[in-house]
């Protein structure tokens, strides 16, 4: 007699996630201490992802994020030099990244079992920036043609603030606003059902810019900037002029010429960490039949 044996295994395939990512964006710069960020100014970030699926132990990931920094001296208030240089900025963060996933204990993204996984990532980005400064007129110190744009965000990049592209520095360019930088991080993921997984990363992005905040080396003569950029590039390029105890010194003139405004031997970095919820749009493993 002959009895059929039936088994059912399971064949691996691809899969292929997309879902949502909310989470907090921050950086370090010139408007931070050391090599930590100011935990307290993160912002509000979110965007999408995808996930492609190679293996257990391997995911491609492509993400598009938006979310904001900001830093301002006035967070360092006990601080001489910051205090007197009164700096700040805000910045939104657009970003496209391709990562690459290694699931340290092998990710089963399955129909039958539902594991997790811690993971590091790491990958290129593209960001777009844009620094902007809140415009504070004072009367007295700034020309009387700009009092109509006080309490205006304004942008910083085509103002030349450090006295890029003008006569005395023509050799050096405007920053771009639109940058590679290399994001690094960790991660956890867990599958949740045959469809849903849940996450949590943090990453940080190495740029190749000092510039996220605008602020990087000195402070250039008032003539220069202005003669290329007019009177607002003054206004924003030197702040100090703006604290109460210099605004009513009329002998004031502000920092001079070649003072340290940033430190140019450092780059800037942003970061961006959060909950991602993904749902399996195809592919998984599935089941075969043995006879």
């Amino acid at each position: 007699m002959i009895v059929p044996l039936l088994s059912v295994g399971q064949k691996k395939t691809t899969s292929l996630d997309f879902g949502l990512y909310l989470g907090g964006s921050n950086y370090m710069g010139e408007f931070t201490k050391g090599s930590m960020p100011l935990w307290n100014k993160t912002k509000v970030a979110g965007g999408l992802i995808a996930r492609y699926n190679v293996g257990p132990y391997l995911t491609f990931k492509g993400t598009a994020v938006y979310g904001k920094i900001e830093g301002s001296d006035k967070n360092f208030a006990s601080d001489p030099y910051r205090h007197r240089r009164n700096l700040s900025f805000k910045s939104d963060i657009v970003e496209f990244s391709i990562q690459a996933e290694w699931n340290i204990l092998g990710y089963e993204n399955t129909r039958t079992s539902y594991g997790w996984s811690p993971y590091l990532f790491a990958g290129v980005s593209v960001f777009r920036f844009n620094p902007k400064a809140q415009f504070n007129y004072v009367s007295g110190i700034h020309d009387p043609t700009l009092q109509s744009q006080n309490g205006d965000w304004i942008e910083l990049q085509p103002l030349g603030t450090e006295g890029q592209e003008t006569t005395k520095f023509n050799d050096k360019r405007r920053y771009s606003l639109t940058q590679v930088s290399i994001p690094l991080g960790v991660g956890a993921k867990w599958q949740l059902n045959d469809h849903w997984a849940f996450g949590i990363d943090f990453g940080m992005r190495k740029t190749f810019t000092d510039y996220l905040d605008d602020v990087s080396s000195i402070y250039v003569d008032n003539i220069i900037v202005g003669g290329a950029s007019g009177p607002m590039a003054v206004a924003l390029k030197d702040r100090s002029r703006e604290l109460p105890e210099y605004s009513s010194d009329p002998t004031y003139l502000g920092f001079d010429n070649g003072d340290l405004r940033g430190n140019s031997k450092t780059k800037d970095w942003y970061m961006i960490g959060g909950l991602t919820l993904t749902y399996r749009i195809m592919g998984g493993r599935q089941p075969c039949f043995n006879f």
